[in-house]
């Protein structure tokens, strides 16, 4: 074994020997190799490399504390073949040709012989003693052979030489070609960031001013604002950013009409407004509208609820309904409102704050479906929401994606929930294309409830449409407002009503209030960092009697600086997990508190945002416990887990546990932090709120809202219907 110093340069060619370890979503990959006699372990991007390959590597050597001396590569380019033994072993990945035929092919072209046979290829393969229909075959595989390894030479510079396999899936064997000709395709088919896709075309001579490359800045722009939660961008607004992207002039009108005329993005006209859009989106969006009208001016089918005695004018008790005089639970005006529309009308919604009572007018009008036999379907965006929806209904219920019988990488598999009524809990958490896939599966008498919280933060994704719906209030819309005694007790349900108006929350406990919202002032980052460690591994767990893995989340508006989450994982994953065995590389630690991250293992449970705990590492499957269920995840999903001693409020957003730690610090970005996350941050836990940072940051965040910053014509389409 060669050993290097660490943080020394690395800088030779290798031999592939074996690929330890490979992530195909993202190219990673652990790789033992061969270097003049030498063993030396590769990590980095390099799931395109192959066994035996000769490999031009630069790097960094680094002392892993499990597994020695690997390098951090940062550059792989495959070497072209040379000498007898390396000719022979590419020739015999060809189809069709053996040791012996490569021998031939060898022996007559000698070191040209790669040379020889992309001039002739089927000459050359005749003469390796092929029949006609096995040199068609030979060539065909030598083609995309080549075109591999020229995919290879285009993109491994830019780190993007995982994305061959999948591109030459989706090209075929001229896919360096279409790379070559066509590099700005890179951003909107395989998601890669304009700025690698704009090099690998300047590399390939595509000028700056081509109108291709202005085309990709346009649709990229749009990509980038559904990621940021628009649905579509004023054409102004599309402009200005294309032009910062471009660092030339803005595309023009005439542009932007070719490409609408092309169904590269789609236009619409209103008032006053240009607006573009991708032309998925604009569909989906449009879809939604006219199903929300569907449904809306559809006859009802279920019988109207009976509702026992009349109301109360003020409830009594936590649960949000109280006691009639026979005992049966009487709904206050505002559940009654909403259990009365559930059944008169096929679409619904009920929103409201937390301790408002939604939980208890979901069993409302489950019983009321219940008593004319109607069948029911209850379903949330995330298995956590799900559960906590059974267990309040003592009803089975499941995530959407469940329901739908979702199949990775194919879709739905349903093309119809089968009940009589369906209740979508959390309903704020679905973004545009969740929704309108939901709303597919609805049958002609189908009746649909959406609950949720407007005011939490918007989903994940492009568009807010749960929010939308209950501002413009096209469907019956029951807000309840009431907040019931128990909750009302509540500090952080307090507070939380205080921040969706605007205000800061009161931290000073007032009478009959139960104390469980706290701000603890730090101004120093440093010393703000040792409280949460203290928090979080010391005296939270000793007063309250919680687990600080398990029942204790610290949440945090970005993930760089002095207080980002990346800083505050790496500190509490040394106060909690500091001996945990490395595994996969060291990037992970048995024992780790870690997050699913950008993908649903529908067929494992598993949702995007899923709490993990990795209790062990074994036959190439990592097992963990995510809500006290034991799954074995293949090790290829490694790199979608991510630390999760602390996280970003958007991913936290349907966790519900015991603590809750927010950090609202002027070193951790004041300006992320607005009204929406600090509510949603805010009510997530159960026992008790503390925010760690500063009074004017937390009051800055409660004046400020979030909603401006997304674009959205849902409202608009419902209105023109």
């Amino acid at each position: 074994m060669f050993d290097g110093e660490p943080g020394a340069a690395f800088e030779d060619e290798v031999v592939i020997r074996r690929l330890r370890f490979t992530a195909e979503d993202t190219g990673f990959a652990v790789v033992d190799a061969d270097r003049g006699g030498d063993d030396v372990v590769l990590v980095g991007t390099l799931a395109h490399l192959e066994e035996r390959e000769r490999v031009r590597i630069e790097g960094i050597w680094a002392d892993d504390k499990r597994f020695g001396m690997q390098v951090k590569v940062r550059v792989a380019e495959s070497v072209p073949p040379s000498g007898e033994e390396a000719l022979l072993a590419y020739l015999k990945r060809v189809k069709h040709i053996g040791l012996g035929r490569a021998g031939r092919l060898l022996d007559r072209y000698g070191d040209d012989v790669l040379f020889a046979i992309d001039q002739d290829p089927a000459a050359a393969f005749r003469i390796a003693g092929l029949n006609p229909k096995r040199v068609n075959e030979a060539i065909r595989s030598w083609n995309a052979l080549r075109s591999t390894r020229a995919l290879h030479l285009l993109l491994a510079p830019h780190g993007l030489a995982w994305l061959v396999p999948r591109i030459a899936a989706e090209y075929g064997d001229r896919a360096h070609d279409v790379v070559r000709s066509r590099p700005y395709e890179l951003t909107s088919v395989f998601g890669v960031g304009f700025a690698i896709a704009d090099t690998i075309a300047r590399a390939a001579g595509v000028p700056r001013d081509s109108i291709g490359r202005t085309r990709a800045a346009v649709i990229h722009v749009l990509t980038e604002a559904e990621r940021d939660g628009s649905t579509c961008l004023p054409v102004p607004d599309l402009a200005t950013s294309a032009a910062k992207l471009l660092g030339g002039p803005a595309p023009d009108a005439a542009l932007l009409q070719d490409m609408f005329a092309a169904e590269q993005i789609v236009l619409v006209q209103d008032a006053t407004v240009l607006w573009a859009y991708r032309p998925p989106t604009a569909k989906l969006e449009a879809e939604l509208a006219d199903t929300i009208r569907r449904l809306r001016e559809a006859e009802p089918v279920l019988e109207p609820a009976h509702l026992p005695g009349p109301a109360p004018a003020v409830p009594a008790t936590a649960g949000g309904v109280s006691p009639g005089a026979t005992g049966e639970l009487i709904p206050a005006p505002e559940q009654w409102a909403a259990v009365e529309a559930a059944f008169a009308s096929r679409l619904s919604i009920v929103t409201g704050g937390p301790g408002t009572g939604k939980t208890a007018t979901i069993r409302l009008i489950c019983a009321a479906a219940k008593a004319q036999r109607a069948s029911i379907a209850l379903v949330a965006p995330t298995g956590r929401a799900a559960r906590r929806m059974a267990e309040s209904t003592g009803m089975d219920a499941s995530t959407i994606h469940s329901a739908l019988g979702w199949i990775p990488g194919q879709g739905p598999t349903k093309d119809e929930i089968d009940a009589d009524l369906l209740v979508v809990d959390e309903t704020s958490m679905a973004n545009l294309e969740l929704l309108v896939t939901l709303l597919r599966a609805v049958g002609d008498e189908m009746h649909v409830v959406l609950v949720g919280d407007a005011d939490q933060l918007a989903p994940v994704g492009a568009g807010k449409p749960f929010a939308e719906l209950v501002a413009t209030k096209v469907v019956p819309v029951a807000e309840l407002t009431h907040i019931f005694r128990q909750a009302a007790g509540s500090m952080i349900v307090r507070g939380a009503h205080a921040v969706r108006k605007g205000e800061p929350p009161s931290f000073v406990a007032g009478e009959n209030l139960r104390r469980d919202l706290f701000l603890i002032e730090r101004t120093d980052p440093q010393q703000a960092l040792d409280e949460i460690e203290s928090l979080v591994t010391q005296r939270l767990p000793a007063h309250y009697g919680v687990d600080p893995l398990t029942d204790i989340q610290v949440f945090a508006p970005i993930y760089r600086g002095a207080l980002g989450i990346d800083a505050i994982n790496t500190r509490l994953r040394h106060a909690l997990n500091s001996r945990g065995e490395q595994v996969l590389g060291g990037r992970l630690r048995i024992g780790d508190k870690l997050m699913l991250s950008g993908r649903n293992l529908h067929e494992l449970g598993l949702m995007n945002g899923t709490m993990l705990r990795l209790l062990e590492h074994r036959d190439e499957k990592l097992i963990v416990t995510a809500d006290g269920m034991l799954v074995e995840l293949p090790e290829e999903e490694a790199p979608r887990l991510q630390l999760a001693y602390a996280c970003s409020i958007h991913k936290g957003q349907g966790i519900e546990l015991p603590v809750a730690i927010v950090v609202a610090h002027p070193a951790a970005g004041p300006y992320f932090l607005r009204r929406e996350m600090l509510y949603t941050a805010m009510t997530r836990a159960k026992v008790a709120t503390l925010v760690v940072g500063t009074r004017q940051v937390v009051a800055r965040a409660a004046a400020t809202p979030d909603t401006s910053r997304r674009f959205s014509r849902l409202g608009v389409r419902l209105a023109e219907g």
